[in-house]
């Protein structure tokens, strides 16, 4: 299967001291760490990756834990003056969930939890650590113990088909030829992938899609013409393209291609 890392470009424009650490295993795509920029003004946006990202926000007194799943389009996401945040960003369909929680419960929401949800003081490990390096080994220790709930094997092998033929066409596909190619029924295949992230196929697709506009707007050494930019990452058009983008990152891909000039991405970087 591909190695995605879902990307959220708002967190690197917006914050500052941003550093990742890549993982790529046990169901986490990376790791990182940042602070609220104090000039900041406008509220910071999350855009759509198909993902869960789990948040832990340390001040001075406390830790305030906060768990998310993929937003359905732009949306604000709020943080705290005076706090450092260090997030885990898991692959898509790859978290492992306590049993207080449940994907559908998380998809465009952010909640607040007691982190020790995903290990024994776990947030007063985090808050001790000195650096990205120490936090990152103090989560996958306490992750490695998390026993999530199992789904059947035959479920399971049907979504991680699903996903990887979606990821393997870029978000390309039509949920018939998925039924045509495993013999389960259109509405099968919806309940199994919606089971374990949250949304539809459909959705992913397109938040496929989107996703891999973003590496390749991010990427590009120069202008590229927005029709073959649509070409390239699977739109019927430019003008279908440029709608989704808009409505995935709150922004054209020309205003997108503008705000990011001179910035770079660390998960590029990887």
């Amino acid at each position: 299967m591909k190695n995605v890392m879902p990307m959220q470009p708002y967190l690197v424009l917006d914050t500052d001291d941003y550093e990742v650490k890549k993982e790529m295993k046990s169901g986490i795509s990376h790791f990182y760490e940042f602070s609220k920029k104090k000039s900041l003004k406008e509220e910071m946006k999350a855009v759509p990756d198909g993902s869960v990202d789990l948040l832990f926000g340390i001040g001075e007194q406390d830790v305030k834990t906060y768990i998310g799943g993929t937003v359905l389009a732009a949306k604000g996401w709020e943080f705290e003056d005076g706090r450092s945040y260090f997030g885990v960003r898991f692959q898509p369909g790859s978290c492992i969930l306590p049993e207080e929680l449940s994907i559908r419960d998380l998809v465009n929401k952010d909640l607040e939890i007691d982190g020790d949800l995903f290990g024994d003081h776990l947030t007063e490990k985090l808050a001790g650590s000195k650096n990205i390096s120490e936090r990152v080994n103090v989560f996958t220790t306490e992750y490695a113990k998390l026993r999530g709930k199992e789904l059947a094997d035959g479920i399971q092998k049907l979504e991680n088909y699903l996903r990887e033929r979606i990821y393997d066409t870029d978000g390309c596909i039509c949920i018939r030829q998925l039924a045509e190619e495993t013999g389960y029924s259109e509405c099968y295949i919806r309940r199994v992938f919606q089971q374990v992230h949250g949304i539809s196929p459909k959705n992913f697709e397109r938040f496929v899609r989107f996703q891999k506009l973003l590496h390749v707007i991010n990427k590009m050494p120069e202008r590229i013409r927005l029709d073959a930019l649509a070409q390239q990452c699977g739109y019927y058009d430019e003008a279908h393209m440029i709608k989704d983008f808009k409505q995935y990152a709150g922004i054209t891909p020309q205003g997108y291609e503008r705000l990011i000039t001179g910035t770079k991405i660390p998960e590029l970087e990887l």
